[in-house]
């Protein structure tokens, strides 16, 4: 008789990003697809959302009782994937996650840090803490070198840590159809004439405030009067419609923006339809990827930085450390379209990397599922 072996998937899953609801979308779909009989439950803040939307069985993440039972129930837990441990959003999200790897340790159960970015860890006590739980788990895939380099300054000098990417490289896409059904139903013109998505988030640790929104509405406007669509892509919902709105409002020209909230496939339906993808996001940036949409990304946090350097698309501007710059990005953008075959391909041939690392992590998982069914 065939050993079904039952998966814990502990993420930032149920809060409404898009991010991350397209890493456990594709986690699962991978996942399943491997050669092994399985059971999945995964932790989220809305289970009954994700037991429905994923077709697995979901337990509350802040229910003591019920995590700690998913726990002892699991044969391997999967802690990702995403940014997980960090400590730059709190302190109390770190040891949330930590606390569910030492629990699965304490009561021998397999632990695999799935296609995790590592770090910010800037506390102390937090690094030892970390180095101490990461340690002791079986196998550790990172979706960034730097969460290497972040895992490697922490003290965590194993030699078996891989990195690979992100596994939203692997989404599937919802159809042409379903995604022209979508600008139907918003009432946004689905043109021939070229399209340019923009995906923005609030980000209060830019260093000149909302500054970033003025100047990159001035680059729409320009964009618009050359002849392009311009549509605002929030990927978390609702927090990013209020921002994406300030942006249209500081525009003098006509643009649109999806004001209802989409799964990931849908979305990187969506973001295929677009000719260029302006974005903070780096979700948005990746189904660009996906989609072989070139980009210009505008960084706010490392890891857009990465993929951006690992996809060998252009920067849009750093808001971490200055002004955006209006004309500039124009100008790159022009840039974009005046030479799109060279870009697009290009970003193909980087892109087919990308999705390969990310099918990594689950060859690495089936080793792991096949030595914990020995």
């Amino acid at each position: 008789m065939t050993k079904t072996t039952k998966l814990l998937i502990a993420g930032y899953h149920g809060f409404g990003n898009c991010g991350d609801e397209a890493i456990l979308q594709a986690m699962v779909k991978n996942i399943r697809a491997l050669p092994v009989d399985l059971e999945i439950t995964a932790l989220s803040k809305k289970p009954d959302f994700t037991k429905t939307e994923y077709n697995v069985n979901s337990v509350q993440r802040f229910d003591l009782f019920g995590v700690l039972g998913a726990i002892l129930k699991s044969d391997v837990v999967l802690s990702g994937g995403g940014t997980l441990l960090q400590d730059g959003t709190s302190t109390r999200s770190l040891l949330y996650y930590l606390s569910i790897i030492k629990t699965a340790k304490l009561f021998g159960k397999r632990v695999m840090v799935y296609a995790n970015g590592i770090g910010p860890v800037n506390g102390a006590r937090n690094r030892k803490l970390v180095k101490k739980v990461l340690t002791g788990v079986d196998v550790i895939t990172l979706r960034e070198k730097l969460s290497e380099a972040d895992l490697r300054s922490i003290g965590v000098t194993r030699d078996d840590v891989t990195v690979t990417a992100d596994p939203a490289f692997t989404l599937e896409s919802a159809d042409d159809v379903r995604a022209s059904e979508i600008f139907a139903d918003e009432n946004i013109p689905l043109e021939s004439r070229k399209m340019v998505g923009v995906s923005v988030r609030a980000w209060n640790k830019a260093k000149y405030g909302d500054d970033f929104v003025v100047k990159l509405a001035k680059t729409c406007d320009t964009l618009a009067k050359q002849g392009k669509t311009i549509v605002l892509l929030p990927m978390e919902y609702p927090r990013d419609l209020e921002i994406s709105q300030k942006l249209i409002d500081n525009m003098q020209e006509k643009a649109y923006i999806f004001k209802k909230r989409y799964n990931p496939s849908e979305i990187l339906g969506l973001v295929g339809c677009f000719d260029l993808m302006i974005s903070m996001r780096l979700h948005t940036l990746i189904f660009a990827a996906v989609k072989n949409v070139p980009m210009l990304g505008i960084i706010y946090d490392p890891k857009v930085e990465y993929y951006l350097r690992e996809l060998d698309m252009p920067e849009a501007g750093d808001v971490r450390t200055k002004r955006l710059n209006s004309d500039e990005i124009a100008a790159k953008a022009v840039d974009v379209f005046k030479n799109m075959d060279a870009y697009k391909q290009k970003l193909k041939t980087r892109a087919d990397i990308m999705s390969e690392k990310a099918r990594e992590n689950d060859k690495i998982l089936l080793e792991l599922i096949k030595k914990n069914e020995k």
